[in-house]
């Protein structure tokens, strides 16, 4: 079935509370790009059913993004242009509301003012007498004075609920009074309990220590008997294991030092054994290589040996300038061989 831009675009102008002439107009300059989205579909559907691993379907996979590229921004210009262009029309209708209310405002307030002249007055006369009664109740504990119309109170309903305050309050701190009173006297009572308590605690307290501390003098006199006992027992014993290890170690160390100068004498025949037929083999595998390596390996050899060969030490400087020369020599020649080598 053929794609329409209706199928690939659906906007509706009501839903952005434009009518439908001025929706109509804004849509007609993005037909163009609708269109062009509408031939690219067609070469879109036939690239999507080839082989992906195909070379030439990623080239006209590239080709075709690049022509969507291309609508996408040709898109993004007409939106720009189309929305500066709104824009400067809400700055021009915004013009002549601020126009008209700049020439109406003062007018409207002072009206306004005039209008509203006796009823502001009494307003503060109510919000004057407001504060005043709110700090004769301040003393008085009452909360939210704020949300109380204390303002709009006849001078009488004013009095009574002023007086019925101030005398609940009264009674109140009286009370609170005499609860705090009996309270105090309640500890005092109670302190005074306690306090006979702790002395008859004290007492007995102080008797439980003296006949602890005797059972506890007793008790460690006899431990310390014991202990002094052990411990000549765990003297005699140690001396005697002190004696028996020190024969052990003696014979162990012995026998040890037989063993290792056997096991050392060994070793050390099988080491010079293992480094002759180390030296020879190396020398062998190193004589064979030489051989087979080309004369191209050779020559890279034999400038590393060049490279790694290990200069005397000198005292004189007369005597290692011509050593500090002669290594610059080494080194010429040994790029000079490696560079010629390449050649081979």
């Amino acid at each position: 079935m053929e794609t329409t831009e209706k199928q690939i675009v659906k906007i509706d102008g009501k839903e952005f509370g434009l009518e439908e002439t001025k929706a109509q107009e804004i849509s007609n300059q993005f037909k163009p790009m609708l269109d062009k989205m509408v031939e690219l579909e067609k070469e879109f559907n036939l690239i999507i059913d080839l082989p992906i691993a195909d070379p030439e379907s990623a080239k006209k996979a590239k080709s075709l993004r690049l022509k969507y590229v291309k609508v996408r921004t040709g898109t993004a210009e007409i939106h720009k242009l189309q929305k500066a262009f709104y824009l400067a029309g809400g700055r021009f209708v915004d013009g002549w509301k601020n126009a008209q209310l700049f020439a109406s405002q003062g007018i409207e307030e002072k009206l306004e003012a005039i209008e509203k002249f006796q009823e502001n007055l009494e307003k503060e006369r109510v919000a004057q007498l407001q504060k005043l009664r709110e700090e004769q109740l301040l003393p008085y504990g009452v909360e939210n004075l704020s949300a109380l119309n204390l303002g709009i109170m006849t001078e009488q309903v004013w009095f009574n609920f002023f007086t019925g305050t101030r005398d609940n309050f009264q009674r109140q701190i009286e009370a609170e009074q005499k609860v705090n009173d009996d309270k105090i006297a309640e500890e005092k009572r109670i302190l005074a309990e306690q306090e006979a308590q702790r002395i008859e605690n004290e007492k007995l307290k102080a008797d439980a220590f003296i006949k602890e501390k005797e059972l506890a003098d007793e008790k460690a006199k006899a431990e310390a008997e014991r202990k002094a006992m052990e411990e000549e027992a765990n003297r005699v014993k140690a001396e005697a294991d002190a004696k028996l290890k020190a024969e052990k170690d003696l014979n162990d160390k012995l026998q040890a030092e037989i063993k290792a100068k056997a096991e050392a004498e060994e070793k050390a025949k099988r080491d010079t054994q293992e480094k002759i037929d180390a030296e020879l083999k190396a020398q062998q595998l190193s004589e064979k290589k030489a051989k087979a390596a080309p004369d191209k390996v050779k020559l890279n050899d034999f400038a590393k040996m060049l490279d790694e060969l290990i200069l005397p030490e000198l005292k004189s400087p007369e005597a290692n300038q011509i050593l500090s020369d002669t290594k610059v020599l080494l080194q010429k020649v040994s790029k000079f061989i490696r560079e010629k080598s390449e050649s081979i």
